[in-house]
């Protein structure tokens, strides 16, 4: 098989992965009955997977955690990687902070041509390269969660990093450091999939196995 038809073949099953995405997003497909979270490694060698883990019933909508990683990470205008979503039902609002995944079958690294994508061996952090990053778009049809974000005035895609810099460093994420109430914690997925009542489908998103999201949610009761 060429190498033409390689990345032709990559650039459909990403555009056919995002139309999936978006379908259930604009149709509000029932939530799928919650299963436990099978923690996932970064790499056949069992090096740890690092997530993030999200209690519903905790989140006071402050936006703290997306007003962290903005002041932190200086987004280009336009582009949010991390946001707090609202759903309002007839009962209540129910809150849901997302940003970047860091899935364990992340299928932005495997539809980009150019390389921009590595998922770390150590950690399982997926970084994005801005530098090498074409504008192609590929990760954004292919991502289910729509992390990757296309910035007009570069017209690079960048995404969350999970502030891999300040962990480098010892530090914890931007977005976790500044939660007042500890909605949004991160952590090894072998230990936060432990935890009672999680689940690794959230809300009305796409199935997790599609690329193993490394997210445990913990629905409000």
């Amino acid at each position: 098989m060429s190498k033409y038809m390689v990345k032709t073949l990559s650039r459909r099953g990403a555009i056919k992965l995002g139309v999936l995405a978006t379908a259930v997003l604009a149709l509000g497909l029932p939530v799928i009955k919650s299963r436990p979270v099978i923690a996932e490694s970064a790499s056949d060698g069992g090096t740890k997977q690092l997530g993030f883990m999200y209690d519903q019933s905790k989140c006071i909508n402050c936006n703290a955690c997306a007003r962290a990683c903005k002041n932190t990470n200086k987004w280009e205008k336009g582009v949010e990687w991390r946001k707090v979503l609202v759903k309002e039902t007839p009962e209540e609002e129910l809150f849901l902070s997302m940003s970047c995944n860091h899935c364990a079958d992340p299928s932005c690294v495997k539809v980009c041509p150019v390389g921009a994508y590595q998922k770390r061996a150590k950690d399982g952090i997926v970084v994005h390269d801005s530098k090498k990053c074409v504008g192609c778009g590929y990760c954004l049809y292919a991502c289910p969660y729509h992390a990757p974000m296309m910035g007009k005035e570069t017209g690079a895609v960048s995404k969350c990093s999970f502030c891999y810099q300040k962990q480098d460093n010892g530090e914890k994420p931007a977005c976790t450091s500044a939660c007042p109430v500890k909605a949004l914690v991160y952590g090894d997925m072998a230990e936060l999939s432990k935890t009672q009542g999680g689940t690794s489908q959230v809300m009305n998103l796409p199935s997790p196995n599609l690329t193993k999201p490394s997210f445990v949610f913990i629905p409000k009761a």
